[in-house]
């Protein structure tokens, strides 16, 4: 694979989280009078569930309940409005009382299906402060649409039977597919529940079993009764039936009981999770001071599941890849992977769940707190991973990337209709929200912060808060401390951040003669506006080290709009100064040509290189690229400056000078010019890839295994020919081995690069071969990576099946359809036939992966992502002209396709004739 290839694939690691982490984009921006038009009216609020659910497997995929709502009336009103969809729900049955005994007479139950609104009508008025209790009986399918109550199975291996299960996902606004509800986050209740099934299959949810009922009417059902519930939003509401295997943690800290749950043939890859949960449990007991309020805490990996994990309270599910491993197979990443997301889902369980948004506006403060805290959980247990510096350079850059475009979106949006909530699962939420936190405890300090987030925790537990919840328990802790100026509050310097979208890029001049320097802003973007009428302001913390005093890190001073050109003395004979410490602040900087030439004649000397910090060399690398890119400053500079890295030793600065290569790699594909980048790449990779040019050699070290890996993929996908023909002997050579599947010879840390090489060289019987390995192989991670390696075939024939393959879940799973779309799409051959795949297909995309629209955007963000011309851009929106029924929710998705291309055409117009001059 080539690095962007590898920088792709982080798409499927969570998430949720950054699989959740990457392309999917958020739809239209709403008003605040749209968004009321879809939320509840707030006459009643709800306190109490009592939900009873009988799942039927096998025969007849579908369920049946009733619930009871506990409820008090707020406002006087005969009409009770809640949330159901895709239900079956008898209406006569439907009944009211206030009290026991006393039942209100319903006039009337209707539907509003465009809103998922259910309305039960009372003869009378319902009066404010007294309770009531709502009863619906309801019936529904057990679909495979990945969403609400819905079924996913596998093939065991001993009988080699299709086994099924039944389970739940319901973030965002999928609870209502399963039970009659107020399905929106500020409506917390406890939840009381039972479930049904078949005698020989168990039944979890959220809290601990209690006991088990026969069921009078069907001698093989029993019911399953569990504790009452802590209050919680219905999206985190969760149970299953299945008959998976539920191995025990051996808890070592306090009461509660760790489990994880999976299929029988694959509980022996559950050791890793069982081991770490407990252990990040307590760390985040630690760090909130907050002990976890429930009796147990489940983890479920499960064979079909749409994200990469869900937090839901006591019952964790997880994609399989996302939870079970093998440690003597899986590579480093796949073990950092796992760890990270678990140390995610269970940070939800104090930032999300214990206290909860009140509206999914400020879904950043689940999503980008749990990222944040995670990355700071896994380093914490695995501080010889470094990789908290390895999470920071990576998020940082990503949010450069996307947030640099107009149509990205704020990290606190406005939602309206519920189909757009799924749209802003993404880097901005994720990884946005994740950079800021970062950037506050940077300039707060660690006590300061830690001590606000734990304040914040104790006064809205168990209840709902918003964004300003936390500027002022921030804000406060701020000034109690004194690390904060008085007059200055956490929402002033945030709200700038996260009300508005983009970064903006600090402009450094330096007046030489004079002995000072000029610092202005202006916002970021890499397709520029037309006009200057952008008013973005950022308060931008200030801290800045020169040649002389390369130490200094603490805040000096704020550039914010009241004083937006803020000038300063600086010492005449300083070689360079350099903005932005740590790379803590989330903008970029540009420096004038003088100060440019200073700061690279220091990396450019061997032995002073080192004196720059090493995410100033990432931010460096990375800005002067990006910079280049868009004509804010000379290619000329920028290739001297990379000149350096032929003795940079760390991983980090070569991921940020590859990943900031990949656009012109990308820009010059398919092209006559691209053998110029493929010879300079060559050049460039030369001298580090002599370090690590023993593809079976196997390394130590988070950081080293991951410089090996990413050199290694990057000379292969260069063509560098000793990469290439050692990864084609090494795979030749297993296929030779009897018992492949036990007896796998290729180096592990660089499976994903041989597969990929031996599908790019080979044929019809290395393709088969490989996808043998696929269809026997009961590891995750290890389908993963094949699946992502067959796209990299250079055969059409095989491609194309590869892609009718796709859409048909019983040769590869529905969770798995848009990865293999995009690594085809991805692969050189594969553009042109994967292109054609949607436009003739797209109807079919469409319904196969209802009811999730919003991931057509997706496949549409692949392929519009590398086209570059005028041609190509007409073409494509021509395609999106025709295909607008299929694309609704999809729509910032593919506005951020349009600009894309359009900065591609730009770029090409500039650079692709003159770009072979740079890089000699």
């Amino acid at each position: 694979m080539t690095v962007n290839q590898n920088m792709l694939r982080m798409e499927f690691v969570d998430f949720k989280m950054i699989f959740i982490i990457a392309l999917s984009l958020m739809g239209s921006v709403v008003n605040s009078k749209q968004v009321g038009e879809f939320k509840l009216p707030t006459n009643f609020n709800p306190f109490r569930y009592e939900l009873n659910v009988t799942t039927h497997l096998e025969d007849k995929f579908m369920f049946e309940g009733i619930v009871g709502i506990h409820m008090t009336c707020v406002d006087a009103t005969d009409t009770i409005v809640l949330h159901s969809n895709s239900l079956n729900i008898d209406t006569e049955s439907v009944m009211v009382a206030n009290g026991v005994q006393n039942v209100v007479k319903v006039d009337s139950v209707s539907f509003n299906p465009k809103k998922d609104l259910m309305y039960v009508k009372s003869t009378v008025n319902f009066k404010p402060g007294d309770k009531y209790v709502l009863t619906i009986p309801f019936t529904g399918n057990i679909t495979d649409d990945l969403a609400g109550y819905y079924k996913s199975s596998y093939v065991d291996k001993e009988s080699n039977q299709t086994r099924w299960l039944a389970v739940t996902q319901f973030e965002a606004a999928d609870a209502r597919r399963a039970f009659p509800c107020f399905d929106e986050p500020a409506y917390k209740a406890t939840f009381k529940i039972r479930l049904g099934h078949k005698r020989g299959l168990t039944s979890i949810s959220n809290m601990k079993f209690m006991k088990q009922i026969n069921c009078p009417l069907h001698s093989d059902y029993i019911f399953d009764e569990f504790e009452e519930s802590v209050p919680m939003s219905t999206y985190l509401v969760a149970y299953m039936v299945s008959d998976f295997a539920y191995i025990e943690a051996d808890n070592r800290y306090d009461e509660v009981q760790f489990r994880i749950i999976a299929r029988k043939d694959a509980a022996n890859q559950t050791e890793f999770a069982n081991n770490l949960g407990p252990k990040v449990l307590k760390y985040y007991e630690d760090y909130f001071d907050e002990k976890f309020p429930l009796h147990k805490q489940d983890m479920v990996a499960i064979p079909d599941f749409s994200a990469g994990a869900m937090e839901n309270w006591g019952l964790v599910t997880y994609r399989e890849t996302e939870l079970l491993i093998d440690l003597d197979v899986a590579t480093i990443d796949n073990v950092h992977g796992v760890a990270e997301v678990i140390a995610h889902e269970l940070a939800h369980q104090w930032f999300g769940n214990l206290v909860t948004m009140k509206w999914w506006t400020d879904l950043w403060l689940n999503e980008g707190f749990a990222t944040y805290v995670a990355a700071r959980g896994v380093d914490f247990l695995y501080p010889e991973w470094n990789s908290f510096q390895v999470d920071t350079v990576q998020n940082f850059l990503s949010v450069l990337d996307l947030d640099s475009l107009q149509s990205s979106h704020p990290v606190s949006v406005a939602i309206g209709h519920p189909d757009e909530i799924s749209q802003i699962f993404d880097t901005i939420s994720y990884l946005k929200g994740s950079v800021l936190l970062h950037m506050m405890n940077s300039f707060l300090g660690e006590d300061t912060f830690k001590q606000g987030i734990r304040n914040y925790i104790h006064k809205h537990k168990f209840s709902n808060a918003e964004q300003d919840d936390l500027w002022s328990s921030l804000t406060e802790e701020a000034h109690r401390q004194e690390t904060l100026d008085k007059n200055l509050t956490v929402k002033q310097i945030m709200d700038t951040w996260t009300l508005q979208t983009g970064y903006p890029v600090l402009k450094v001049v330096r007046n030489y003669s004079a002995g000072t320097v000029t610092l202005s802003q202006e916002k970021y973007l890499t397709v520029k506006s037309n006009g200057k009428d952008d008013k973005s302001c950022w308060w931008i913390p200030i801290t800045m080290t020169t040649s002389r005093d390369i130490n200094q890190t603490k805040v000096k001073s704020w550039l914010n709009c009241e004083n937006n050109n803020l000038t300063t003395p600086l010492a005449k004979d300083n070689e360079w100064v350099i903005y932005n410490i740590q790379m803590a602040g989330l903008f970029r900087v540009l420096y004038d040509t003088r100060n440019w030439m200073g700061i690279i004649s220091t990396l450019n000397n061997p032995t002073k290189y080192k004196t720059l910090p090493v995410l100033n060399r990432v931010q460096l690398i990375y800005d002067s690229l990006s910079f280049s890119h868009v004509g804010d400053m000379d290619y000329v500079i920028t290739f001297q400056l990379l000149k350096y890295l032929k003795h940079e030793k760390e991983y980090a600065p070569w991921w940020a000078a590859l990943r900031g290569l990949s656009p012109i790699n990308n820009l010059l594909k398919r092209t006559p010019k691209y053998v110029v980048f493929q010879n300079y790449m060559q050049r460039m990779l030369s001298s580090v890839y002599s370090k690590f040019i023993n593809m079976s050699v196997e390394l130590d070290g988070f950081e080293n295994i991951h410089f090996k890996n990413i050199v290694t993929a990057e000379a292969c996908g260069h063509q560098i020919k000793n990469c290439t023909q050692q990864a084609v002997d090494l795979f030749r050579k297993w296929m030779k081995i009897i018992d492949p599947d036990n007896n796998n010879i290729l180096p592990k840390e660089l499976k994903p690069v041989i597969y990929c090489q031996a599908m790019k060289c080979g044929g019809v019987d290395e393709w088969n071969f490989l996808w043998e390995r696929y269809q026997r192989s009961n590891l995750g991670h290890e389908k993963e990576n094949i699946l992502l390696a067959l796209g990299c075939s250079s055969r059409k024939l095989l491609l194309q099946r590869y892609l009718n393959w796709s859409l048909d879940s019983s040769i590869i799973r529905k969770q798995d359809a848009y990865t293999v779309f995009h690594f085809v799409a991805s692969n050189n051959v594969g553009f042109s036939l994967a292109k054609d795949f949607l436009y003739r297909k797209i109807a079919d995309i469409s319904e196969y992966h209802q009811p999730r629209s919003d991931r057509l955007g997706r496949y549409v963000n692949v392929i519009g992502s590398q086209m570059k011309t005028q041609e190509e851009l007409e073409e494509i929106q021509s395609f999106i002209n025709k295909s607008s029924c299929y694309l609704k929710g999809a729509d910032l998705a593919i506005n951020q396709t349009i600009e894309t291309i359009k900065k591609n055409i730009e770029w090409t117009l500039k650079f692709y004739n003159k770009i072979e001059n740079y890089m000699v």
